[in-house]
C-alpha cells in the first residue's frame, strides 16, 4: 500500500513528498504516571482500544484518570531523506518531527514535538501526552516531517518553510465510548494479501477469518490502497465519505452472512452457543427472520433450517431481504449518486 500512495501524492504535488515515507510503531502505554504497560499489538494494527482501560465502568461517561501517555519510537530511514532533500541539505536536514494530535469529538489539534531542525535519518523515541480535558472518543496520531527553512533553487524539492515532506498511516487511539456502546463484535485490520500466508491469494478485498472462533476477525487487502484510502476518509459529506459508505455497505454485506451462518451452526440441542459474538448476532437477526417475538424460537427454527438442505435456499431468500433492510445499501448508493451529480 505504502509504494501506491507514495506515487499518489508525489504526482499530486509540486515537490518531492513520501506518504509512507515514516516507520511509525507504538509500543507501550502509561496512565496518571504509573508504570507503563505493553501495548502488545498485532503486526500492522493502527486501532488501539484503551476504552476497557480507561472507562472501565460502564455506566461512567467517561474514565476516572487525567492524562495517558503513550511510547513508542519514529524512524526515518535514509531513502526519504534523500527523496525529499537536494544532495546538499541531506547531511543536515532543514526539518523537524512531531506527531500530531487529532480528535474530532473535541475539535482539538496539537502537536508532539519529536525532534527540532535539522533531523536526519535514524529512530527517535516518542512520547505523546493525552489529557483527559482535551479529548473523547477517539484521538488520531500522525507523524510528519516538516521542513523549517526557506530555501531558492532545484523545483524538485519543497522550498518553502512549514510544508510537509513525509508521513505514514496514523494511529486510533479510544479512549473512551459513547454511554451504552458496545465494542466492535469483531475485530478488523489492514493487511497485504499477497504477502501474507494465511490470507487468500488473487484480488480479494477482504477475508473473515475464523481461525479464533471466539473472536473473529476481518481483514481488508491493503493491495488495493485507493480503496483502502478510501475506507480510512472521515466526516458524513463528500465524495469519499459517500463512496467509503458504499463499501463498507458492500463488505458488512458478505461479513454478516458469514457472521449468521456461522452462529446458526454452532447452535446447540438446547438452543444456546458459546461465544459471545454468536450470542449478538443471533440478538440482531434470528427473531426478523422469523417474525418472532421469542429469540429461544426463533434460534431453534434457525438451527433446524441450516440443518436441513431443502431449507437452506429458502433462508437465504430470508436472510438477503433481511440484511438489505439492515444494511440499507438503497440509502448510501443515492447518497453517491446525488454528490456525482454535484461534481
Amino acid at each position: 500500500m505504502t509504494r501506491h500512495s507514495q506515487h499518489h501524492r508525489s504526482t499530486t504535488l509540486p515537490f518531492e513528498y513520501r506518504g509512507g515515507g515514516l516507520n511509525f510503531e507504538l509500543e507501550m502505554y502509561s496512565v496518571d504516571g504509573k508504570k507503563p504497560v505493553d501495548l502488545d499489538l498485532l503486526p500492522g494494527q493502527k486501532e488501539i482500544d484503551l476504552a476497557p482501560v480507561l472507562q472501565p465502568d460502564e455506566d461512567e461517561e467517561v474514565g476516572n484518570w487525567d492524562q495517558v501517555t503513550i511510547y513508542g519510537r519514529l524512524t526515518i530511514p535514509e531513502k526519504t531523506v534523500n527523496d525529499v532533500f537536494p544532495v546538499f541539505e541531506r547531511d543536515s536536514p532543514p526539518a523537524k518531527l512531531y506527531v500530531a494530535i487529532r480528535c474530532h469529538d473535541t475539535i482539538y489539534r496539537d502537536r508532539a514535538m519529536i525532534s527540532e531542525a535539522p533531523t536526519g535519518p535514524g529512530t527517535y523515541d516518542v512520547s505523546v501526552m493525552l489529557e483527559k480535558d482535551d479529548i473523547r472518543g477517539t484521538v488520531e496520531l500522525c507523524p510528519y516531517l516538516v521542513r523549517t527553512e526557506d530555501r531558492s533553487g532545484e523545483k524538485k524539492y519543497a522550498a518553502k518553510s512549514n510544508l510537509r515532506l513525509a508521513s505514514c498511516r496514523d494511529y486510533r487511539i479510544i479512549v473512551d465510548r459513547p454511554k451504552g456502546e458496545e465494542p466492535p463484535a469483531i475485530d478488523g485490520e489492514e493487511a497485504s494479501f499477497s504477502r501474507t500466508a494465511y490470507l487468500p491469494d488473487g484480488d480479494k478485498l477482504y477475508y473473515l477469518d475464523f481461525r479464533n472462533e471466539s473472536r473473529p476477525k476481518l481483514w481488508i487487502n491493503s493491495d488495493h490502497p485507493r480503496i483502502t484510502d478510501i475506507l480510512q476518509s472521515r466526516g458524513s459529506v463528500g465524495a469519499e465519505p459517500r463512496m467509503r459508505d458504499v463499501v463498507l455497505d458492500q463488505i458488512s454485506y458478505g461479513v454478516w452472512t458469514q457472521l449468521l451462518i456461522h452462529a446458526g451452526t454452532a447452535i446447540d440441542d438446547n438452543g444456546d452457543v458459546e461465544y459471545e459474538w454468536q450470542e449478538t448476532i443471533l440478538e440482531t437477526f434470528a427473531r426478523n427472520l422469523y417474525d418472532v417475538e421469542d429469540l429461544a424460537e426463533a434460534t431453534r427454527m434457525l438451527r433446524d433450517e441450516i440443518d436441513d438442505p431443502g431449507s437452506l435456499p429458502f433462508l437465504m431468500e430470508r436472510i438477503d431481504r433481511e440484511l438489505q433492510e439492515y444494511i440499507d445499501p438503497r440509502t448510501q448508493l443515492i447518497n453517491l449518486m446525488e454528490e456525482g451529480l454535484r461534481i
